[in-house]
């Protein structure tokens, strides 16, 4: 088990210093998007998960309701989401991205994954072909988990 305790550490250390060194280099989209952290989740959350409700965002985000209502205002305001009665229960509205808050999430994600494809393009076919069997050990992990 301490072998495996270290190796965790080794993968979370790389992990972390990964993301060092490639925020340095990459030009992406969020380095211009003058959003603050709590913004940005609430997209993330709202384009994986669909429309949220604010008590969905608020359990996601370990806020209370006023602090989310703030949060979708804000964004509201700047023409990243829109609020819209549930069709299923009136009582509850429930955040929607707009198309300004899909095309900057897909502009995130596609420079990340180029920025990816770029570094990997740089690596032998011997250490893809480990990285690919990693990264598929590790969905089945999760696949487990959940």
């Amino acid at each position: 088990m301490a072998e495996q305790d270290s190796l965790i550490d080794r993968i979370e250390q790389a992990d972390d210093e990964f993301v060092r060194v490639a925020a340095a280099t990459v030009n992406s989209p969020l380095q211009s998007v003058d959003l603050t952290m709590q913004q940005l989740k609430v997209l993330m959350i709202v384009a994986v998960g669909g429309p949220a409700s604010g008590q969905q965002l608020a359990a996601a985000l370990g806020i209370g309701l006023a602090g989310v209502s703030g949060v979708v205002h804000r964004l509201s305001a700047r023409g990243y989401v829109r609020r819209a009665v549930d069709p299923n229960d009136r009582r509850i509205r429930r955040v929607h991205l707009t198309p300004k808050a899909t095309r900057l999430i897909d502009e995130m994600r596609d420079a990340g994954r180029e920025n990816k494809r770029r570094l990997l393009r740089k690596m032998d076919d011997d250490a893809l072909r480990k990285m690919a069997e990693a990264m598929e050990a590790l969905i089945e992990a999760a696949r487990e988990d959940s």
